[in-house]
């Protein structure tokens, strides 16, 4: 009886119980595998809103800031004669003057205080497409400027912001602004560069050397990735590789509007601005009766997209979650046009981002 005790207490383990065991342990691998994938996808999903968003944020947070300078004239800063800038520009007597803050179409062409400093030169200017005129050349070259646009472009428009960046009379600087430096950013351009010195190589008309003007687009590098990019019109110091600076990446459409004001009434001394139209495209700007002196503040709308790569089974959760991309294109009505369905094999995610940003000295006053 004790040997065959023991035979039994030495007998192995079932067949059923070992299949339980081995069933019991995949169902356990099966859900911690099922837990790491979900939380990696989730984890990449994450990764790739943080790199819509962070460029975005950085592109809107710029456009906003240069539009704010936009038009921009230091009135503290002291003309080439020695007289303040603000008693040259607020010259009631002066009917060009004038008009630059009644904004009459009835009178003549509409200045603005920075076209004083370069004729035909606005605060803002936009193309519904490309531009033809660079800031360099612009700087480069004596007034008047005659802008013009290239071949238009539905969802790739172009945006070119002056305002003054240095002073005219450096001796001044301690009432006025201040000289352009590296270490503060002061007087740069979107690529960092400074104006021409007066009197240099480099140098155009002694007006225009006080001037800071950025223009932005968006281009396709040699890899084909779109890139929203902005051109200065600072001093190019050679060798240089790229006329161009890279903001952000993955930016598909660049699509503008723009709100113009009522214009004013000499007659009555009536300033404009007591109304706004709805916000019409830069082709309509340009047959307005203000022009681009009438405009007030500016729509932004940017389509942007995460890089094009495998990412696996979080590439196809991104595609079975948005299975259309937005566009920044209106409808007739003026709402957003219907999601666009995705090309063969485009895995990317996709978000649209707006902003619309008022011109701060975009000034309208009553002539005394």
């Amino acid at each position: 009886m004790k040997k065959a005790a023991h035979h039994r207490r030495q007998s192995g383990t079932s067949l059923i119980e070992v299949m339980v065991s081995l069933a019991i342990g995949l169902i356990i691998l099966t859900a911690i595998g099922t837990v790491y994938v979900s939380s990696n996808n989730v984890l990449r999903q994450r990764e790739d809103q943080a790199q819509l968003n962070d460029p975005a944020r950085i592109v809107m947070r710029l456009l906003r800031q240069n539009l704010m300078q936009a038009g921009y004239v230091d009135l503290f800063d002291l003309d080439a004669a020695g007289n303040s800038q603000a008693e040259t520009l607020f010259d009631a007597k002066n009917v060009d003057l004038a008009n630059m803050y009644v904004r009459d179409p009835a009178i003549g062409t509409i200045e603005t205080p920075i076209s004083r400093f370069y004729a035909g030169l606005t605060p803002i200017f936009g193309c519904d497409g490309e531009m033809n005129n660079t800031p360099q050349g612009i700087t480069k070259v004596a007034p008047p400027l005659v802008p013009a646009c290239g071949t238009a472009n539905a969802t790739r428009h172009t945006l070119r912001i002056a305002y003054q960046g240095v002073p005219v009379t450096p001796a001044n600087a301690g009432n006025s602004l201040l000289p352009a430096s590296g270490n503060t950013g002061d007087g740069l351009d979107c690529l960092q560069q400074a104006p021409a010195a007066p009197g240099s190589a480099d140098a155009g008309t002694p007006d225009g050397d006080t001037l800071v003007i950025n223009q932005y687009s968006l281009r396709i590098r040699d890899d084909g990735v779109s890139q929203l990019a902005c051109q200065g019109s600072g001093v190019v110091v050679p060798p240089v590789d790229d006329e161009y600076g890279d903001i952000a990446s993955g930016v598909e459409e660049f699509i503008l509007r723009y709100q113009v004001a009522a214009p004013g009434l000499a007659a009555n001394e009536e300033a404009a601005g007591g109304a706004q139209s709805q916000y019409i495209s830069a082709t309509e700007v340009t047959a307005s009766p203000q022009g681009w002196a009438g405009v007030t503040a500016v729509e932004i709308c940017i389509i942007s997209a995460t890089d094009q790569v495998t990412r696996g089974a979080a590439a196809s959760g991104t595609v079975a979650l948005q299975p259309t991309r937005p566009t920044c294109q209106r409808s007739a009505v003026g709402g957003y046009q219907p999601n666009i369905a995705r090309a063969a094999g485009d895995t990317r995610l996709w978000k649209r981002f707006t902003s619309v940003v008022s011109l701060r000295n975009a000034v309208f006053a009553t002539p005394l």
